[in-house]
């Protein structure tokens, strides 16, 4: 009873968006274990193979969630650049032979042992996101010129020039996009970033049209049963997946489409055998868990306390949010077939420990940014001593006392250099 009583009973962390991706991580681990079972039974005879190894990583990685989200987001400042050099000099190693390990064509692993590897496009998502969170933050007065574009478009071009190599288009245009929303949020100019933006369409759609594979993909796309046994395959068996789980679907584990019908089952089309398994009520469900996840996101961003608070949560919010649409938009073939992993719930050790770990610095920026008394020390000098009335309190008190936020006769201190600024077309800053 006495341990109880030290337990805290209060917490500045936003409980709800830690309970949206605990429920996620849930239903991923139940859908790996139901899309796995049988590949897993059938080569290694033990069915729980891939339910293990990535319960593991996710215990692996909520202990580093746990760890982001009690460590100062500001300290990520000191290693950001290091981190981002890491990164590149990774996303060289993968593409040379003996180190980086091909799988179907593509070099996106680096083995650290007979069962563990790293994929390095999973890591150059976070570390892009944090280096640029500071070096925009610093730059957001001159976002719109030359001096920052020309940095800002080399570094994303060539990230992104190295994961299209190994290939994984569909990382690349992820990392694209984000980099695009941080470079907006930043305080770009609207014709700028519409410049940026038609010339990110145009690189994508010259790669995809250049590769005949690629190529392929497009026309699959436009017309999946023109070649049902052969690229439009996986379009139309995520489409009978879908189709065939109806309202309340098949039931947890008694999915056809995973049986030798739908490739990369507990990867890349898992929202496939989730809906043939839990119906359009488990996909809307889904759906709506990444929903709140991006409101929360947004509120965090919107609250952070400095500018590179909000671009650390902006970008985070943006990755998961797009990169859970755009794996959900291939399987309902409303984009082009690119490979790409559900945040949480797909098979994948990097991609599970990367995401937790975002999670985790999210949950530290809401927790600074919050209004709680705790978080901000500014807010514990200037907050009333409990149990002193505020007609008790002397002159002197009320001298040194700063105006409330919505005062604008009173004077105070200056804090429009701590906040994030309103597009650049108002002269308002953010309050």
């Amino acid at each position: 009873m006495k341990l109880l009583a030290r337990l805290p009973r209060t917490t500045s962390f936003d409980l709800s968006l830690l309970a949206v991706v605990l429920a996620l991580l849930a239903i991923g681990l139940a859908m790996v274990f139901s899309a796995s079972g049988m590949r897993a039974l059938d080569t290694l005879d033990e069915p729980r193979y891939y339910l293990v190894q990535q319960a593991l990583w996710a215990a692996i990685g909520l202990v580093a969630m746990t760890v982001a989200a009690r460590t100062d987001y500001h300290r990520y400042r000191a290693i950001a650049l290091p981190l981002l050099v890491v990164t590149g000099a990774l996303l060289v190693a993968v593409l040379i032979p003996g180190l980086g390990t091909r799988v179907g064509g593509a070099a996106r692993w680096i083995r650290v042992s007979s069962f563990a590897g790293v994929q390095p496009a999973e890591i150059a998502k976070l570390a892009l996101i944090v280096y640029f969170a500071f070096w925009l933050a610093h730059r957001r007065a001159r976002a719109s010129s030359l001096a920052v574009v020309g940095p800002f478009l080399g570094i994303v071009v060539a990230g992104a020039a190295l994961i299209i190599a190994e290939p994984d288009l569909g990382t690349a245009i992820v990392i694209v996009t984000v980099g695009l929303a941080m470079y907006f949020v930043a305080g770009a100019r609207p014709w700028i970033f519409a410049a940026l933006l038609a010339l990110a369409a145009t690189a994508v759609a010259t790669v995809a049209l250049t590769q005949p594979y690629r190529l392929r993909r497009v026309m699959t796309f436009l017309d999946p049963w023109s070649d049902p046994r052969g690229d439009g395959f996986q379009t139309i068996q995520a489409l009978y997946g879908l189709a065939l789980g109806g309202p309340f679907g098949e039931g947890l584990g008694a999915g056809r489409e995973k049986f030798g019908y739908l490739p990369a089952a507990y990867t890349d089309s898992i929202f496939a055998v989730l809906g043939n398994e839990l119906g359009l009520v488990g996909t809307l469900s889904v759906i709506g868990l990444f929903l709140v996840l991006a409101f929360k996101g947004v509120r965090i961003a919107l609250r952070a306390p400095d500018p590179s608070g909000a671009l650390l949560a902006s970008g985070i919010t943006v990755w998961l949010a797009f990169q859970a649409w755009l794996n959900m938009a291939v399987v309902a073939s409303l984009v082009p077939l690119t490979g790409i992993t559900l945040p949480f719930i797909s098979y994948g050790g990097s991609s599970l420990c990367v995401g937790l770990v975002a999670v985790g610095i999210l949950l530290n920026v809401g927790q600074q940014g919050g209004g709680h008394a705790t978080a901000d020390p500014r807010a514990r000098r200037t907050a009333k001593p409990p149990g002193v009335p505020r007609a008790a309190r002397g002159r002197r008190d009320r001298g040194a006392r700063e105006p409330a936020a919505g005062d604008r006769r009173g004077g105070g201190r200056d804090r429009s250099r701590d906040k994030l600024p309103l597009p650049w077309w108002s002269s308002r800053t953010r309050g």
